[in-house]
């Protein structure tokens, strides 16, 4: 059955009405200690990602974006065709009175402007200059729209896993309990469509092993481990490690500085040993074709892993790969007779 969007929006919020009736039941029946607590609406869910700013995910709206640019270009485009239509009239203005000053619009401001006081008819001027004005607010706010569009599409899409997370702090009752009766909370729902229209002011710069390790091995830690060992066991025990919140007690909260410390070790750390393994490697290997094909796979390793683990740009892998090959180069000429 298809509603339209005030009928959506009214079905909405009777669901989540329904919701709280069920969870005010429920909280009745819970101990002291668990119950449940209050809904909370755009202030729980603003100090929340305040206090997470990864977790801050909002929507783009990049049709209507592109919609709004294009009524813009449609609306400067017909002042465009106007103005171009008025000036081939003023080079062809006739023998009425004020024919050569309508040629000279194009040439001084000053006869622009004092076309506004002519009382002919026929004068095009008073026109042309209010098309002009109009034009001037109209290409501020258009080159103002088009760069903060293209500001916007410099944002990176949230990380399924962030997305996962924030739906389920906003929808369990221990923790988030956010209840939002309008259209928009539709920013976070299940959609395929909404989803490909969301962003984050997550940092964009995060290389593919940061993102892994970030999003999918300390989801694999927690499941296995970390939910074990970083929670609280009576009132007033602490957890194995600070990695809670008070304002969260139903939270395990892993620090992104703490993880971006620990891929940035490991990654120091290979980028380290990889020279010397590679050297390793050669020097236990005495045949001259059997060495050269051995630099090429690590020479391809090693400018793959640049990619995966860094965010350098081409030319900077070009120049480090080239580097690295030449140091095996140059270990095997030094080592060839041995």
């Amino acid at each position: 059955m298809l509603y339209n969007a005030p009928l959506r929006c009214i079905v909405l919020r009777l669901i989540h009405i329904s919701r709280l009736v069920n969870m005010a039941t429920a909280n009745e029946e819970r101990p002291v200690a668990t119950r449940y607590p209050e809904p909370g609406g755009y202030d729980r869910l603003a100090q929340f990602m305040g206090r997470h700013p990864q977790l801050g995910i909002f929507r783009r709206f990049g049709a209507l974006a592109y919609e709004t640019l294009l009524y813009y270009q449609a609306e400067i485009s017909d002042i465009e065709q106007r103005l171009r239509g008025l000036r081939a009239a003023n080079k062809s203005p006739g023998d009425g009175p004020g024919g050569d000053n309508r040629k000279e619009y194009m040439m001084s401001w000053v006869e622009l402007l004092e076309s506004t006081e002519s009382d002919d008819p026929d004068d095009t001027g008073r026109e042309q200059l209010k098309l002009i004005m109009r034009l001037r607010d109209l290409m501020v706010k258009y080159e103002k729209a088009l760069y903060y569009h293209n500001h916007a599409l410099t944002l990176r899409r949230p990380h399924g896993k962030l997305l996962k997370d924030l739906r389920e702090w906003m929808d369990r009752p221990l923790l988030g309990r956010i209840m939002i009766f309008s259209c928009d909370y539709k920013a976070w729902t299940k959609d395929k469509d909404i989803e490909e229209d969301l962003l984050t002011f997550e940092n964009s710069m995060m290389d593919h092993f940061t993102a892994l390790v970030t999003y999918r091995l300390t989801d694999i830690y927690h499941k296995f481990v970390g939910r074990y060992i970083h929670k609280k066991t009576g009132k007033n025990d602490n957890p194995v490690l600070p990695v809670t919140n008070e304002d969260d007690p139903h939270m395990i909260i892993y620090p992104h500085r703490v993880v971006a410390r620990l891929t940035r070790t490991i990654t120091v750390f290979l980028a380290c040993m990889l020279p010397v393994i590679s050297i390793a490697i050669l020097y236990t290997v005495s045949d001259t074709k059997t060495r050269l094909g051995i630099i090429a796979g690590l020479t391809g390793f090693f400018s793959i892993s640049m990619d995966i683990f860094t965010m350098a740009t081409l030319p900077e892998i070009f120049a480090a790969t080239a580097a690295f090959a030449a140091v095996l180069v140059v270990f095997i000429g030094s080592n060839g007779n041995n």
